[in-house]
Parts: C-alpha cells; structure tokens; sequence
C-alpha cells in the first residue's frame, strides 16, 4: 500500500511539474474583449462609415498579424476577440492604442479568459 501511494505521489508531482512548465513556456493568458458602440458613435452612419472605423480595423490587423487575436467576430451591434497577454494591464494596453476606442465610437470590456479546453482554430 506504501508503495502504491508513493507511486501515486510521484505520477502526480510530474503532471503537476509538466503542467507549470508549460503555463510558463506559453507565457501568455486569454482575455475576452467586448466591443460596443461608444457615446460618440453616430446613429445616422453605417459601421463602415464610422469615424476612426479604418484605423479601429488597421489596429485589428495589426494584432492579428503580430498574432495577439485568437479569434475574433461581430454579432448583433457588438464585437468580440479574444487576445494573448501576458497580463490585464497588457491586454488594456493593446485595446487603448486603438483611435476608435480613445475616441469614444467604440467601448471596450475586457475580462479575463480561462479555457477549459485547448483546442485550435483554423
């Protein structure tokens, strides 16, 4: 019986070994960002008329391209993505560069985004 349960100590010390080590190598969490309409958002226009729409989507690129966005996508009047960080205050950093939030056409909640499942998406 002492053997078993220190055979079990071990299994479960290296999972636990194993599973720090690769939070650390990732080196990032998720956060969930939503997108709505600001105070300033003008109700006589369309999205893409907006003011400051082309370089809310410039600053969108940007973070896909420098591979911050997971996944990202409208519904209804809102907005969503989800963003790799190393912290909060990365993530809101990443969201404030943005003109149409700094500028009110856009609001944006940010919440931390723990995934029970890691999957991938193409």
């Amino acid at each position: 019986m002492k053997n078993i349960l220190s055979t079990l100590f071990v299994i479960l010390f290296a999972i636990s070994v194993s599973a720090q080590e690769t939070a650390s190598k990732d080196n990032y969490e998720y956060f969930v960002v939503l997108y709505t309409i600001g105070e300033n958002w003008d109700t006589t226009r369309q999205a893409h008329e907006q003011l400051y729409f082309k370089e809310h989507s410039l600053h969108l690129s940007e973070l896909r391209r420098s591979e911050k966005i997971s996944i990202g996508g409208r519904y209804s009047d809102k907005g969503m993505i989800i963003v790799k960080a190393k912290n909060e205050g990365e993530a809101k950093n990443l969201v404030a560069k943005d003109e149409a939030i700094q500028n009110k056409i856009f609001k944006a909640e940010i919440f931390p985004f723990k995934p029970f499942y890691n999957g991938c998406i193409e």
